[in-house]
């Protein structure tokens, strides 16, 4: 190989690898992560009626309809706090449907799950 070709090579790898990595650092939320949020969200918004049908009928149902989906909105604000795999509002939102009655106790577990979330998000902005 000759020398000048082998130059050529290595900037031109060189600046491709520096354009994926930038891409994969910067980007890669705009294109992928913000617009999958929005379509989750999206359908749970849409697809909670009928999700939770085997849901009793009370007047916390959509109660607890409207606080997950202010989680999903907001969860992307709450990300420095929030971590998926142990998240505390989900555990606690999937104990309340399991036996499909919701209670005012239940709800008000919920709300203060999302108020210490939201504290804690504030202080961190704080600083």
């Amino acid at each position: 190989m000759k020398k000048d070709c082998f130059i050529k090579s290595v900037i031109i790898i060189t600046i491709i690898v520096a354009v994926i990595v930038y891409i994969i650092q910067y980007k890669i939320d705009d294109w992928f992560v913000k617009p999958g949020k929005k379509y989750l969200v999206q359908q749970i918004s849409e697809n909670w009626d009928t999700k939770a049908e085997f849901l009793k009928n009370s007047s916390y149902k959509d109660s607890v309809g409207i606080l997950l989906k202010y989680y999903l909105n907001n969860i992307e604000s709450m990300g420095d706090i929030v971590n998926l795999d142990d998240d505390l509002f989900f555990a606690q939102f999937d104990v309340i449907i399991k036996d499909s009655i919701i209670t005012d106790e239940e709800l008000s577990k919920l709300t203060q799950i999302l108020k210490k979330e939201e504290n804690e998000k504030s202080t961190i902005d704080r600083n």
